[in-house]
């Protein structure tokens, strides 16, 4: 990892980060079941959530396309272990964090695939209900879990711990870079 990626992750406040050989990553087609059970309202709602993001085959193969993954955690306080809206609050600042790391990443490593924690919020509504191709598939980030990748696989490889204490929410994202489509 270079030194200019580590000071961008300390100046954004990224709690941990690794980095992981794409071979490392672990696939289970069975969270796309957790997805289809819809707890989050989004499951055919939105090109980044299943189905419109692919089979689980189609995005392993996307993965697999890479050599090496950055993996980012932040972890945030919470007030209790029922702060939902400090949990939603936390989500959304990783998101938008973890964005400004995928595109400083984007811009010197490209191509890259990133993929963070729920569903894509880019467009109020999105142009999948209406059967219409994404408006800003550049921008449009899925989750982890839509790639049917095991979150907690993942931060071990990383070396990261997944429970971060009491009272705290971590998030999680994932920058795929060194594309092997690059050297052929």
């Amino acid at each position: 990892m270079t030194q200019a990626i580590r000071k961008l992750l300390s100046e954004l406040g990224v709690t941990h980060f690794g980095e992981i050989a794409v071979e490392a990553i672990v696939f289970n087609p069975a969270f796309r079941a957790a997805c289809a059970a819809n707890p989050c309202g989004k499951y055919g709602t939105n090109w980044a959530c299943p189905p419109g993001v692919g089979t689980p085959e189609e995005l392993a193969e996307r993965v697999r396309r890479f050599t090496r993954g950055l993996v980012i955690q932040t972890v945030w306080p919470l007030a209790d272990g029922f702060d939902f809206e400090g949990m939603m609050d936390a989500a959304d600042r990783h998101n938008r964090l973890f964005r400004r790391v995928a595109e400083w990443m984007a811009a010197r490593h490209a191509p890259i695939l990133a993929l963070s924690a729920g569903a894509c919020e880019c467009c109020e509504t999105c142009s999948y209900v209406r059967g219409e191709p994404c408006r800003l598939p550049e921008q449009a980030i899925a989750s982890l879990e839509a790639y049917c990748i095991d979150v907690a696989a993942l931060l071990d490889a990383a070396g990261l711990r997944y429970n971060n204490g009491p009272e705290t929410v971590s998030y999680v994202g994932l920058v795929l870079s060194d594309s092997r489509d690059s050297h052929s």
